[in-house]
């Protein structure tokens, strides 16, 4: 689905936004796509897929383009496919919007009728159809990551006048709110980031060092948000915080509002705004937007999930959810993996009256039941991960090695997505189903 059939996002249910897509085709247009989803949890909405892959059936009727006349340039060939070779550095030129470009950059992906996946120095995945490319030519020097002073100088020029930035281990953060809110902000990203490697080295995961600097801007107000966002999709107005595959940024506003609540210049530590944000209603959902899509970037960048791969959505938002639980007790707000998420407990139990024998199923078969049916379909993937992971963590990671393997932008149909969870976790799915449920029913709520 593209923009143009979406419904206004201004009646869509709102949570945060986020990530990850699955595609039938890359590159079908000379810029990112943006899809927008319907989700269930107060803040934002989904944003989804900034590479739309498949057509519209209007669309896929209409006659295809012709190529440029225009011949490119000298190019590095697979010597069977003779096409750029996946890995190569490449210079491109391309045409976007009546301007003539220029990109270096690895190739991540190729299709011949669709044109090149590039990966840049800055980390950002862009585009460029047969249509508007005018030059491909190798590079023989390797593609060098842009340092995190460097990346936050160019990361600062998105954000309003007299923002500033922190450098971290990981992180390029750019704020223009309080040094408190960013700093804590920062440390709960480094946080989380230290657990999520800790906790996949415990499954025998070993992942790697993000190869550029997590970048994440932090505005102070919404307004500010809104018109950063807006630039990258449509129904900013109804998101509080996303992270963006393609740019690789995470984005959000200070959600404690406390600055504004302040004195001008006023003073305050960060016990003071833990407090203030934790006395605050919707305080959980609060530190889990926070961690929900920075879980999302640092996912994406460790090598567990791949960036504009096969990725199903049960699995991307399992995955954020339950790395996402809230801790109002602890120092930071967030004190741990794995806990059970309480507002997706709710949900499910508050759900299970309705539930469907073939509930499991039609979450793992395709994205349709979590598009559709947000008020269910969010609280099942947190529960099918959590039960997952509690129970089967090594099939649970044979299960993520197989969606790793499939290259981006090439989308599985539900038979090979049934299959692969059926060969991970076992064929008699209603046995699973049942497991499950018998598992959830024992939970219990601190």
């Amino acid at each position: 689905m593209n923009c143009s059939e979406l419904p206004n996002a201004a009646s869509l249910p709102i949570r945060f936004c986020s990530k990850f897509a699955a595609f039938s085709r890359w590159a079908l247009a000379p810029v990112f796509k943006q899809v927008v989803s319907r989700s269930l949890r107060v803040g934002t909405i989904l944003c989804l897929a900034f590479l739309s892959m498949s057509l519209a059936p209007a669309q896929e009727k209409s006659a295809p383009e012709k190529p440029s006349k225009e011949k490119p340039g000298k190019q590095q060939t697979d010597e069977d496919s003779g096409v750029p070779r996946v890995g190569s550095v490449l210079l491109a030129a391309f045409e976007e919007d009546k301007q003539l470009r220029t990109l270096t950059g690895e190739l991540v992906a190729v299709d011949p009728a669709m044109g090149q996946l590039i990966l840049d120095a800055d980390g950002k995945l862009t585009v460029i159809t047969p249509n508007s490319l005018k030059r491909l030519e190798e590079v023989s020097t390797p593609l060098v990551p842009t340092p995190a002073k460097e990346m936050a100088s160019k990361a600062l020029k998105l954000m309003p006048p007299g923002s500033r930035s922190l450098v971290t281990d990981h992180f390029v953060v750019c704020y223009n709110t309080s040094d408190v809110y960013a700093h804590w902000n920062a440390d709960l990203y480094e946080k989380l980031y230290k657990g999520f490697y800790r906790f996949w080295k415990e499954k025998g995961v070993e992942l790697k060092p993000p190869r550029f600097p997590l970048v994440a801007l932090i505005f102070e107000s919404d307004k500010d948000y809104i018109e950063y966002a807006s630039k990258e999709f449509a129904g900013a107005q109804n998101t509080i915080g996303y992270y963006h595959q393609s740019t690789n940024r995470l984005a959000s506003y200070d959600l404690t509002g406390i600055q504004g609540m302040m004195p001008a210049k006023a003073q305050y530590t960060r016990s003071d705004l833990i407090n203030h944000m934790i006395s605050r209603p919707g305080a959980e959902r609060t530190i889990a937007t926070i961690v929900h899509e920075a879980c999302h970037q640092i996912s994406f960048n460790s090598g567990l999930q791949v960036r504009l791969g096969d990725n199903p959505r049960w699995l991307s938002e399992g995955l954020a959810m339950f790395f996402e639980s809230p801790d109002l007790t602890s120092q930071n707000g967030w004190g741990g993996i794995g806990k059970l998420n309480k507002f997706n407990f709710q949900k499910l139990v508050a759900n299970s009256p309705s539930r469907t024998s073939d509930s499991l199923e039609l979450l793992v078969l395709d994205d349709k039941h979590i598009a559709e049916s947000m008020e269910t379909g969010y609280p099942e993937a947190w529960g099918l991960t959590f039960y997952l992971l509690k129970n089967k963590p090594k099939d649970f990671v044979k299960y993520l090695d197989g969606i790793r393997a499939r290259p981006p932008g090439k989308l599985s149909g539900p038979k090979e997505r049934i299959e692969l969870f059926r060969d991970c976790f076992g064929d008699d799915i209603a046995k699973i189903d049942k497991d499950y449920i018998r598992f959830m029913q024992r939970q219990k709520l601190p």
